[in-house]
């Protein structure tokens, strides 16, 4: 039985400080913390260790949005102040849901292009500073 439209990429809105990004063609953003088993007598952990919090992503954006996110900005990517990421995504009818990716900074950009492309993307590493918050929820503390 079909329920209805998923999330899909058409669900998707992407804000930065110089607001919503349109020519943007992919995301990708991820988080972790690590957690270490502890051993002592025997061969079972006794415990567990809790290191640091990371979290990173990825934006792709065709050239254009590239041109238009510095203008904006005033300065090359490497120079701007940490700023959030916000991803809504909506379905007709449903609340929307929003994740928040607090005090992102570029860390790469990659330029690849070939012959017979009929666009040029450049493609920008980001490491997230903050928190990635989902509907307001917090990853840790």
């Amino acid at each position: 039985m079909i329920k209805g439209i998923k999330y899909d990429w058409e669900s998707i809105t992407l804000n930065m400080d110089h607001g919503e990004l349109i020519d943007v063609t992919s995301i990708d953003y991820d988080d972790e913390r690590e957690v270490e088993a502890l051993y002592g007598k025997g061969s079972k952990p006794v415990g567990f260790g809790r290191g640091n919090y990371k979290g990173t992503g990825k934006l792709t954006m065709r050239r254009e949005e590239f041109i238009k996110m510095e203008e904006s900005a005033g300065c090359s990517i490497y120079e701007m102040k940490p700023w959030p990421i916000v991803a809504s995504y909506a379905k007709d009818g449903e609340a929307t849901q929003t994740d928040t990716l607090e005090q992102c900074m570029f860390t790469k950009r990659k330029n690849s292009h070939k012959q017979g492309d009929k666009e040029t993307s450049i493609e920008l590493d980001f490491i997230i500073l903050g928190n990635i918050k989902i509907n307001g929820k917090e990853a840790w503390k």
